[in-house]
């Protein structure tokens, strides 16, 4: 959490330090909440051994998402947005030796600032626009905190899009997927979850400008 604290900070004061002035007067500022669909879609590599408090393939951590989002545009044509969501889900578990293993809640916090840029022309009802920046992937719960709820860096890239529901109100559709290399690893630091990874997120909001 601290981490993911300090790189929203770091996103906020880099709009302050960077952007000149003259552009923050012409600024349009929107934000609200989202809710959506985690859906990882890689693999992990082959590991020494398996735990049954984490999952078998990262598809088994899809969830539904919660978080919000905010956006601020400089121009007709470029903006940044800001996003973060939580997804939960149970996973390991299953027939072990001893017995059956019960499954282990899982959790994870994505957050990214992303630069936009519209591709519909300013006259046209619903805007759409394209997405890309830096991200970051925390694995947490308690199928993940005995390996330290590993951080990871992502690239992240999206579509989204806004149909105006009145003079303040839109509602956004749109998709961020976060591509990053998983290394989950035990405390004599052999790998249990480790490989490249593909985590698209769904996601339906509402924006207040």
């Amino acid at each position: 959490m601290q981490i993911h604290s300090s790189f929203i900070r770091l996103a906020i004061i880099a709009l302050v330090v960077f952007v000149p002035s003259r552009v923050v007067s012409q600024t349009r500022v929107e934000g609200g909440p989202l809710l959506g669909l985690y859906s990882p879609a890689g693999s992990f590599q082959p590991a020494p051994y398996y735990s049954t408090a984490l999952p078998n393939a990262p598809s088994a951590l899809t969830g539904a998402a919660m978080g919000g989002q905010g956006r601020i545009w400089f121009s007709r044509r470029l903006g940044l947005q800001l996003q973060v969501a939580w997804a939960s889900s149970r996973v390991g578990g299953g027939n072990t030796p001893a017995g059956t293993a019960p499954s282990t809640p899982a959790s994870v916090l994505t957050s990214s600032v992303q630069a936009l840029f519209v591709l519909s022309h300013p006259s046209q009802r619903i805007q759409l626009w394209l997405s890309a920046g830096p991200g970051l992937v925390r694995h947490g719960g308690e199928a993940y905190a005995r390996y330290g709820s590993p951080v990871q860096l992502a690239t992240t890239l999206g579509f989204g899009s806004a149909i105006p529901m009145g003079s303040h109100l839109s509602l956004n559709l749109g998709a961020t997927t976060f591509l990053y290399n998983i290394d989950v690893a035990d405390s004599a630091g052999t790998s249990l979850e480790h490989g490249f990874q593909v985590d698209p997120l769904f996601h339906l909001g509402l924006s207040v400008r």
